[in-house]
């Protein structure tokens, strides 16, 4: 079989090794060679896996950031060739029972809400693999050279969800939905129906997981296959919370205790319990697998307290509402690093926010002169524009005093001056180090 890969990032590495331990002719389209992992030069290297060249393929495995707007995609279809996400080509090859798949999807909280599962798991005494698009995580395709685990926590994208086929869970999760990633997606509709189709391989025996406090809920909910349960404040069917967290008649935990913080947090936390709860979990296993959980890196990750100034690295908020929701979630004085890469939101209501609520804001991006002119409209002059991370930092901390807040909140992706949310992370937990 003639397989090609469309890039070779984290998701397709995997994929390149168990094609060439069977024997298939591997294929490679990548523009980008440059900015490869070292692991995948190796790969190119060893000459197991070939350049593209003009011939009929038989299979076509694309990594999940790889746009549907490129040439050779079109040129696929036409030869009708199947382009597939890494996810669903890992779904066929694995075959596994359905009922042993979790995913996790939805504008934010999605990795939160994964790794809140896989510790719920973990306190079980589960064995479980938690993986896909969560970063920092493992792609999908890992679990093929693991040993088989009694369940698998995906986390999915809108990006993957737009080519799978066959790809069922036995419980999907759709955490919420608001704009984002429209320079992808053609419009928001595109982006509804991408995020949709986690469910539509599902049937009655399988279990969709719903916010009742989305507003696409109800929109959603007519297309849903499998039994819905709600989880949100009033949802009183599933999972709700008034000073405690209950699922149904019971309560599972309090409130205190918990080492997340804000109400997106209780959102993810209600999803989680969800999941346990269909799974059969006790609540003792729940209780303490989310009582123990500390969040993952870069979302509201407290870096340290320097001179009575906390620093807080949310480098993972790259859309509007996430912005929105983590600063509100964060008490005191708030200095406020933002800007990046616009994926086709402007975030607006972001920026009226900081106009009314933040002491002082720095502007680090390719977006940065707009966000400026914006402000300059509006008469706030509260603000500075870095070139880098250390000056960032640097102007940050002439605004703060004691007791107040620095946050790296950048409400836009990190393309530009970082190659991921991640290394603009890093960068910023670097620079209050120094």
């Amino acid at each position: 079989m003639k397989v090609l890969l469309l890039g070779l990032g984290r998701a397709n590495l995997k994929v390149a090794e168990y094609l060439i331990n069977q024997k298939e002719e591997v294929y490679l389209y990548e523009e980008n060679r440059e900015l490869l992992s070292p692991k995948a030069q190796e790969i190119i290297k060893s000459g197991k896996i070939k350049d593209f060249i003009d011939i009929t393929y038989d299979l076509a495995v694309a990594s999940p950031g790889f746009p549907p707007n490129k040439w050779i995609i079109e040129r696929l279809k036409i030869e009708n060739v199947p382009v597939i996400d890494e996810i669903e080509w890992t779904f066929q090859n694995l075959n596994l029972p359905k009922e042993k798949i979790i995913a996790i999807t939805g504008t934010n909280g999605k990795s939160t809400t994964a790794a809140l599962v896989g510790n719920i798991l973990n306190t079980a005494g589960l064995k479980y693999f938690l993986g896909g698009n969560i970063a920092p995580g493992r792609p999908f395709s890992h679990a093929l050279f693991e040993e088989r685990k009694e369940y698998y926590v995906l986390e999915v994208s809108s990006f993957q969800l737009t080519r799978i086929v066959n790809f069922c869970p036995h419980i999907a999760v759709l955490t919420n939905i608001s704009r984002d990633h429209l320079n992808w997606h053609n419009d928001l509709s595109e982006y509804i129906n991408a995020k949709k189709k986690i469910f539509m391989n599902q049937s009655s025996v399988d279990y969709g997981v719903l916010n009742i406090a989305d507003s696409f809920t109800a929109e959603i909910r007519k297309d849903i296959p499998s039994r819905v349960i709600y989880f949100g404040p009033n949802a009183r069917d599933g999972s709700w919370l008034n000073d405690s967290f209950h699922f149904q008649k019971e309560m599972v935990l309090k409130k205190e205790g918990l080492q997340l913080i804000g109400k997106h947090n209780e959102s993810n936390i209600m999803a989680a319990i969800c999941v346990a709860k269909i799974l059969g979990i006790d609540n003792r296993s729940i209780e303490k697998g989310i009582n123990s959980f500390r969040g993952l890196p870069h979302r509201l990750e407290e870096v340290g307290k320097k001179n009575g100034i906390l620093y807080i690295n949310n480098s993972m908020c790259t859309n509007e509402a996430s912005a929105i929701a983590s600063f509100n979630a964060v008490k005191g004085n708030k200095i406020v690093i933002l800007g990046g890469k616009k994926k086709g939101d402007e975030g607006k209501d972001y920026l009226n926010l900081l106009l009314d609520e933040a002491k002082a804001c720095v502007l680090l991006g390719e977006n940065a002169p707009e966000i400026a002119r914006y402000f300059d409209e509006r008469n706030y002059n509260r603000y500075r524009i870095a070139r880098d991370m250390p000056e960032a930092v640097s102007l940050a901390r002439e605004f703060a005093q004691p007791g107040d807040v620095i946050l790296l909140n950048p409400g836009f992706a990190s393309f530009g001056l970082f190659r991921d949310f991640q290394e603009r992370g890093e960068a910023f937990k670097d620079a209050v180090q120094r």
